[in-house]
């Protein structure tokens, strides 16, 4: 059995290139090898541990003896019994549609591309009419990225029919992962409000301000990960508080209407940098954050602690017998402080929330 584990020990990570051992991953499960996922921390004997070691939760258990590159770091362990109770098996959707409609951005959709591109995850581009006509009866898990405007952009393409298959697909037991304005989609607006037909009502949440979007702005931002041990959050927060920097664009200031349907994973805590206050740091290896200090609607300091500070910046929701994970900022965008896109921490948390939607428990 070969134990993967993503943990930082002091100033080194274990896996000095993530991407690299998220990909073999992907190559195991594609394969039919049977791979599992900590839910906890868990004592394991390994030879580079043999007097055993506290690994974190997301650790990755594999049943192979394929031996990966030198560049990916690999534990040797026996397999014991006792740790069903303690893991999840993994599983990839055998289908993941992307929302790419008449209203879709580019500047959002081609980013959710490439980080699914980035973990070797195969996709298909879903249009509205290919939704209106049922395409997502066989979609195991349905992706739809920002876009301009609270949501309402999309219906304009979908239309009441195209809106009705979404909901349909997730009361029914879908999977749905979004960022921005698709966050903005599955929440609830109070009644005759041009909103309430325009968003999904079906997740107990909403945002006060409506449509109101240009009300906050665009910039850096530091979120607080609220619930350290959840799987969305593995390999990113360990402990509390634990926190994140993340590039925010005009997505929603979520507020919860009845918390039992809801968890909020993450709240937004401190504003950083945006195009007029701009930051001390160079961040010219994202493109993503370099378009966002250039963005016409800049936050401010502000503006965010009127529309933004302790509120929910990413939940977990059901819906009938539906999941959902919104992101009101853009994960796929990458860090604002860090490195280049391709290494951005910020990436793991659609990679975790994919894994959490679909895999299954014992």
């Amino acid at each position: 059995m070969l134990l993967l584990s993503f943990e930082r020990l002091g100033i080194a990570n274990r896996q000095a290139n993530h991407i690299k051992a998220y990909r073999w991953i992907h190559s195991l499960l594609k394969n039919g090898c049977n791979v599992y996922q900590t839910k906890h921390e868990l004592e394991v004997v390994t030879n580079h541990f043999p007097e055993g070691h506290i690994y974190p939760a997301g650790t990755i258990l594999a049943d192979t003896d394929i031996t990966p590159s030198t560049d990916i770091s690999v534990d040797f362990t026996d397999w014991k019994e006792e740790y069903l109770h303690s893991v999840k098996r993994l599983t990839l959707p055998n289908r993941i549609g992307i929302y790419n409609g008449l209203n879709s951005a580019a500047f959002c959709f081609d980013p959710y591309k490439s980080v699914l591109d980035l973990f070797e995850l195969e996709f298909e581009e879903l249009s509205d009419e290919q939704i209106r006509q049922g395409a997502l009866e066989n979609i195991d898990l349905f992706i739809v990225p920002g876009g301009p405007d609270a949501g309402e952009s999309y219906y304009a393409g979908l239309g009441k029919k195209g809106m009705e298959e979404i909901r349909r697909y997730v009361l029914n037991g879908g999977k749905y992962l979004a960022s921005c304005a698709g966050a903005y989609l599955p929440l609830t607006a109070k009644p005759g409000t041009p909103q309430s037909r325009m968003w999904l009502n079906i997740i107990n949440a909403t945002d006060s301000t409506g449509l109101d979007y240009w009300r906050t702005g665009t910039g850096f931002v530091r979120i607080n990960l609220n619930v350290h041990d959840h799987p969305s959050l593995y390999g990113i927060s360990y402990g509390d508080p634990s926190t994140m920097d993340v590039i925010y664009w005009e997505g929603p200031g979520i507020e919860t209407i009845d918390a039992d349907n809801i968890t909020i994973l993450a709240t937004y805590k401190e504003f950083l940098a945006s195009g007029s206050d701009k930051p001390n740091w160079s961040v010219s290896e994202n493109q993503c954050a370099v378009d966002s200090l250039e963005w016409s609607n800049p936050l401010s300091q502000e503006r965010f602690n009127s529309f933004l500070n302790d509120k929910a910046a990413a939940v977990e929701a059901t819906a009938g017998e539906g999941k959902l994970i919104l992101f009101s900022f853009h994960p796929e965008f990458g860090s604002p402080v860090t490195g280049s896109w391709e290494n951005s921490l910020t990436h793991l948390l659609i990679l975790n929330s994919i894994y959490h939607l679909c895999s299954e428990e014992f």
